[in-house]
């Protein structure tokens, strides 16, 4: 079954071809972990396409590695963004019997695999790579080969929450415990120029955690945010300030998306000066 969105597909590419010839550079996009604040993404990637600015490369963490995987697939932006209003706690996972987690998410592997219809990453449109951690070994494992969902169910595999995903003698997990805003990732797919979006850094107060799944994800990316972090390697950083939301409420997803929409176009003088717009 032909995908709803290919004729689509097929003109951006075209579109991406004459824009090509304008400009040297190869753009990355570099694409941070941070939840359900992921939906920010998409409002950068919004006025990233108004401008014309289209990456040649992706690489994504997390929640960035959903978003990331969804655009690479040349799904459209509305809808990606009228997926994201109807997304579900029940679609991506249920509650499991305390192991290496507590909340399984093999459903979300699932979910992908239905959306992207089972490709794998050579078929995507454009270079996409997920960012996972091997954790009995502390490695980062960039994953650019094989099924795309499988790839994003393990970036997105929150160590202690998210059950992590088994593969031959790996233990992969969130690939935010080591490296959230993957930018030498994106550097070394090629990229000359990155575009990293940030969804990790502290502007405001946080809201008050709720119940321990809060106080777990507040815990682990207030960890990430004062570690490792690939921010200064960027061409153009973007930063939404998404401190004052929830990192599991999914009731706020539009207000995610203008807040990704304003960063953003505050960084387009930039970007137009340092691309030749």
């Amino acid at each position: 079954m032909p995908w709803p969105w290919q004729k689509w597909s097929r003109q951006k590419d075209r579109k991406l071809e004459t824009s090509q010839e304008k400009r040297t550079k190869k753009i990355g996009l570099a694409l941070s972990g941070g939840s359900v604040r992921g939906s920010a993404h998409l409002g950068v990637l919004e006025v990233l396409e108004r401008e014309g600015i289209h990456p040649d490369y992706v690489a994504g963490t997390s929640a960035g590695s959903i978003v990331g995987a969804m655009y690479c697939s040349g799904m459209p932006l509305n809808e990606m963004k009228r997926l994201s209003k109807e997304i579900r706690w029940n679609k991506l996972g249920r509650i499991t019997r305390p192991g290496l987690g507590f909340f399984d998410i093999s459903r979300l592997e699932d979910y992908m695999d239905k959306l992207l219809q089972s490709r794998s990453f050579d078929q995507l449109p454009v270079p996409f790579a997920a960012v996972a951690v091997d954790i009995l070994r502390g490695q980062v494992v960039v994953l650019r080969e094989g099924a795309v969902s499988r790839a994003v169910r393990a970036s997105c595999s929150l160590p202690g929450t998210f059950t992590p995903l088994e593969e031959e003698d790996r233990l992969l997990v969130d690939g935010g415990l080591i490296n959230n805003l993957p930018v030498s990732v994106v550097k070394e797919m090629g990229a000359d120029y990155v575009i990293a979006v940030d969804l990790g850094s502290m502007k405001t107060k946080h809201p008050r955690p709720r119940n321990v799944l809060e106080m777990l994800n507040l815990s682990y990316y207030t960890l990430i945010n004062f570690t490792h972090s690939e921010a200064n390697l960027a061409d153009c950083l973007i930063q939404p300030d998404v401190s004052r939301f929830n990192f599991i409420d999914f009731s706020q997803t539009q207000a995610l998306i203008d807040e990704g929409r304003q960063a953003a176009k505050a960084a387009i003088p930039q970007l137009r000066h340092d691309l030749g717009i």
